[in-house]
Formats: structure tokens, sequence, C-alpha cells
């Protein structure tokens, strides 16, 4: 169904449901227990909310798991969480944002997956879990307001920015999502993926992983909101790690995605990526260990992909700006880009759009758009950064002092920017690009420049978690304005010979925000990426967003490269049992 922008008093406010949604068991509890809120619910002297929406997200999902040949997990589930919204106040200030959870006033909560719902389509059963959490919600929302009143009494806050914006209702409401997949065949197919690392005697630890998901969205408030948006996904991903004579562990990623199964490459074409991903970890147990390093440096590829969704996609968008006693902590947390609208933060040839409803590259899907965003607000394409100068932000409903309206971009309470377009004025080509490199590190004196053509994905920290803890918290501990994982396919490049050789061990050190505005060139060689994780991670329901990054290759002028770290893991004393009984 097409959706539609209504005025701000609807046929939803007084009770009734949209086309499509009045055979909706969910819309009609949702709405007669919002109705019957928004009239009724009061307490003492208090007053009634000036807001209520309701969230009701219902999953089916197949997940199967294996490593060495061997299933780990099977799950075949089906569903439904609850997120109850319930504001005091009006839109200048109310209850939300404040209160004692940090995650929640940075909106890393109000977007989580709430507490669990029957997976019946039983009126009775839906409704009463919705009238429980609503006066919960009630209570808390009359606490958190008097706290936000008692902050701003207590301290000294200029120009504090409105709780929320007004936004025209959207209705859409959509055919709900189901998931159609052969268990057996997919089961059988991890087994064989999975098995493929036994030809690997460095690769200690391995997983591959299949998940296909088919999410349905229900959202109404007492604006007149009312959606339902179906989102299909299906990935696989394979995570390997190895350890160096050194004790040090490196570990890779391989991601691949589709709307269904049927979408996904073929397992020879899965296989041969997985298999690339192995002897990449095989060399990198013998490669050499980096020197200190300070110069020029080449992102090339996927590695750029990660270089803009770490530098920038985390930075451009918005947050609610914390409004309680806990304020001094989450300072600490801000963005480092939040005070720079209207200022320079990129070279003059370089911009950046984010562009949700671009739905296709050519004849492939692009999995991450979307048209109405968590809020129920239109989605739009904005220029976050138009030739250098940071124009605007991903905004959702929370206004800032400088933007007061959202741009469809809410995840959670929060704005994410989830799908960017590094666009250059000035693009080279690649053989170009890389003697641009060579040159710059020519006038710098150096024998070799750097390559990277992988960053570490964070979805390593599923088999190493403590490795993966440490490379994240080695940034934020050392100051860092901004925050890069560590290099896992890095090559010096010799500026005479043209050789390249592939180095470890490598760690990014102090990060400002001037290494963006030392990207020196851009390649032509713009493709799309596929990136699991990003900023919309900890923000949506299931934890597990995904990205849409489309970049050049990026050279950066001069970016400063740590030694290992002198403290590595002992590696195990026997070898592996398998390994071994071959070798007999």
């Amino acid at each position: 169904m097409k959706f539609l922008l209504l005025p701000a008093l609807t046929a939803l406010t007084v009770g009734l449901l949209p086309q499509g949604a009045q055979d909706d068991v969910i819309f009609r509890a949702l709405r007669d227990e919002m109705v019957r809120s928004v009239e009724r619910l009061k307490m003492d002297e208090y007053k009634k909310p000036y807001f209520v929406s309701y969230t009701v997200r219902q999953t089916e999902e197949f997940d199967v798991t294996a490593s060495f040949g061997a299933i780990d997990n099977t799950k075949k589930d089906l569903s439904r969480t609850l997120k109850v919204d319930v504001r005091e106040g009006d839109y200048t200030l109310d209850s939300a944002h404040g209160g004692s959870n940090p995650l929640a006033m940075l909106g890393m909560g109000g977007g989580g997956g709430g507490s669990s719902l029957v997976v019946d389509d039983n009126y009775d059963a839906i409704r009463h879990e919705v009238w429980l959490r609503t006066d919960a919600a009630y209570k808390k929302a009359i606490e958190d307001l008097a706290a936000k009143k008692a902050t701003l009494l207590e301290s000294n806050i200029k120009d504090p920015p409105d709780s929320m914006s007004k936004e025209k209702p959207v209705v859409d409401v959509e055919p709900i999502a189901r998931i159609q997949i052969d268990e057996a065949k997919t089961t059988a197919m991890v087994r064989r993926l999975s098995a493929l690392f036994k030809e690997y005697p460095k690769v200690q630890k391995s997983l591959v992983s299949f998940e296909d998901k088919a999410t349905t969205r229900w959202f109404v408030n007492n604006e007149g909101f009312c959606n339902r948006t179906p989102k299909k996904r299906c990935y696989l991903v394979a995570v390997a790690s190895a350890q160096a004579a050194s004790g040090e562990i490196v570990s890779d990623t391989e991601f691949v995605a589709g709307e269904t199964p049927e979408e996904l490459p073929s397992e020879e074409t899965i296989e041969k990526r997985l298999r690339g991903m192995a002897e990449r970890l095989t060399n990198l147990t013998q490669a050499k260990e980096i020197e200190q390093y300070r110069g020029p440096i080449l992102f090339e590829g996927e590695a750029a992909a990660e270089f803009v969704a770490q530098t920038l996609q985390n930075n451009l968008g918005s947050s609610p700006e914390p409004l309680s006693k806990m304020s001094a902590l989450t300072s600490k947390m801000k963005n480092p880009l939040a005070d720079r609208l209207g200022s320079r933060i990129l070279p003059k040839f370089v911009s950046v759009i984010d562009d949700p409803l671009k739905d296709h590259d050519g004849d492939k899907k692009i999995l991450t758009s979307y048209k109405i965003d968590d809020d129920g607000v239109e989605a739009q394409k904005i220029t976050l950064v138009d030739k250098g100068i940071l124009k605007t932000f991903a905004m959702g409903r929370v206004p800032s002092r400088e933007i007061k309206q959202s741009n469809g971009h809410g995840r959670g309470s929060a704005g994410v920017a989830n799908n960017l377009y590094v666009v250059s004025d000035d693009p080279l080509a690649p053989d170009k690009l890389r003697e641009r490199l060579i040159s710059l590190g020519k006038e710098n004196n150096l024998k070799e420049v750097l390559i990277v053509k992988r960053l570490a994905n964070s979805f390593a920290a599923t088999i190493e978690p403590a490795a993966m803890l440490s490379s994240i918290m080695g940034g934020f501990l050392g100051g860092s304005e901004l925050h890069l994982p560590a290099p896992v396919e890095l090559y010096t490049l010799n500026v005479e010979t043209g050789k390249e050789e592939l180095v470890r061990g490598a760690q990014f050190g102090n990060l400002s925000l001037r290494l963006l505005r030392d990207i020196e060139a851009t390649g032509s060689d713009t493709t799309n990426y596929l990136l699991f994780g990003g900023p919309g991670a900890l923000r949506s329901a299931d934890g597990s967003a995904m990205s849409t990054i489309s970049t050049p290759s990026i050279l950066v002028s001069e970016l400063e490269i740590n030694k290992p770290s002198k403290q590595t893991s002992l590696p195990p004393i026997l070898k592996n049992p398998y390994f071994e009984s071959q070798t007999k």
C-alpha cells in the first residue's frame, strides 16, 4: 500500500483503523488500548500522557551455526516484542531521554527490542500485556519528567532543545513478512562450508553462521501514525582466527547477504571466499611485524568502506542531548562532530549523501533501503556533507539546537546515517592513486608506504572477544576523537621497486578530526559495500544492523601506525589433535 501523509487529527486518534489494518488483531489491540490510555490514564494531580506509541516486532527466523564440520546450533523461532513509549509533559519538555539510563539518553535504549509478547493472534492476551506495560510506562514517565525538571533547576543549561518534533502522520500498511527455506539443504551447506577449515592447520578457531529472518513491525501512536512494515534478510558470515608464533591473534570475516536465500551467491562462490580468508590468515601468521610508521596510507576497496563507516558514519547521526544528573558521564561520549555544523570537515572535493530511498544498484537490491523510519516518519535523501562542509545530521524526532525537524532517519530515539554515498569531484584512476601514494612517500623520505585492504570487523568478537575488546578500548582510553579498528590485511609498498609485502600487528595511533581533512585523494573505483554492524547496531531491535557504504578508495596524507603490543597470549602447548592425527 502506498503510504499517505495525514493531518494531525486522523481516524486512528478517534478509534478507527485505516484500510488494510482493520482485520489485524495486533492493530486492533494496540489501537483500543491507546485510545483508552489517552482518554483516561491519569494519576492524582498529574496530567494525562500527551504522547503514547506502541511498537510490536514479529520475527520469524531460521539460524544454523557450524564449526570445523559440526553443527553447533540450529534454531527456528517465531517471536514478538512490545515496546511502549508513554510521555508526560509536552513537545517542548517531556519525560523521554532522562532518568538514570545512559543508553536511553544516548538514543541506544529507545530502539531496543522491548519485552516479549505472545505470538498468538489473541486480542485479549495482547491487550492485557499492552495495558500492564502502559501503566508502568506512565508511572515512570511521571518520575522522569520530575527528574528532568529538577536538573533544569539545579543546572545552568542554555537553550535546551525541544524533546520531540511535530511531524505529519504517515499511514502505510504493507503485507506481513514470512520466510521460506529448505532447512535440511541449508544445514548441510553450512556444515560443508565449516569443514573446509580442516584443511588449514594455522586456523585455530572458525565459525560459519547462517540466518534467514523476516521481521514485521507494527507501529501506532496517538498522533495518527499507523505503519506495518516488513523486512526480509538472509546472510551468511564466516569468522576465523589464527595465532602467530609471537602469540598475536589475527582474525578475519567474510560476509554475504541477500533478501532471500536464493539471492545469496552460490555455494562454490562462498567457498572460494572462505578459502581466501583462510589463506590470508595463514599468510598473516608468517608475515613480519610492522615497524612504527607515520605517513600516507591508502585504503582500498572494502577497507575504504570501513574507514568511512568508522570515522564518518558513526558521527553523522544526531543523538538526544542528555538532561539528567548523569550528563557529565554521557558528555564524555559526545559526538566529535556535534559542534561542527557549517564547518569544513572533509576536503572540498568530497560530498557525502545519505539516501535510504535508493533500493537498487543496477539490478542488485540494496538491503538497507527503507521508506519509513523507526519513528514512522517518511525517509528522505539528505546531503550531509556538501563539498567538505557539514550541512546537517541524520535526524529522528529528537531535535537539536540547530535542527528542529526529523529527516526520516530515526533509529531508536537517535538519528542514524545508514546508507552513505561518498561522492568525489576529483577521482583518480587506481594506478594514478597509487602513484600519488608513492609520490607522498618520497616527499616524506620514506622507503615504504602502506596500503590497507581490510580492517577488522566487529563480528570477529564472536570468537575472539578479548582481542576485539582490547582494540576498541585502546582507542577510547587513548583519548582519540575518532576510532579505526586494526588493519587485518595491510601491505608495505616499496616506493622504488613497487614491491608489496604483507605485514601484521598494526594499530592506528591517536586519531583526531584532522584525519578527515587529511584525505589527499580518492579513486575512480566507487563500489557499494554492505557492512555488518555500524552505529545502528546498538539502536536496532535485534542488535545486528547492516549498512550500505558506497565509496571509492581513499588516500590519507598522514596517519600514525603503532607497533604491536608487547603483551600477547601464549600459543597452545599442544597441537590441534585433528592435525596431529593427520600427520601420523
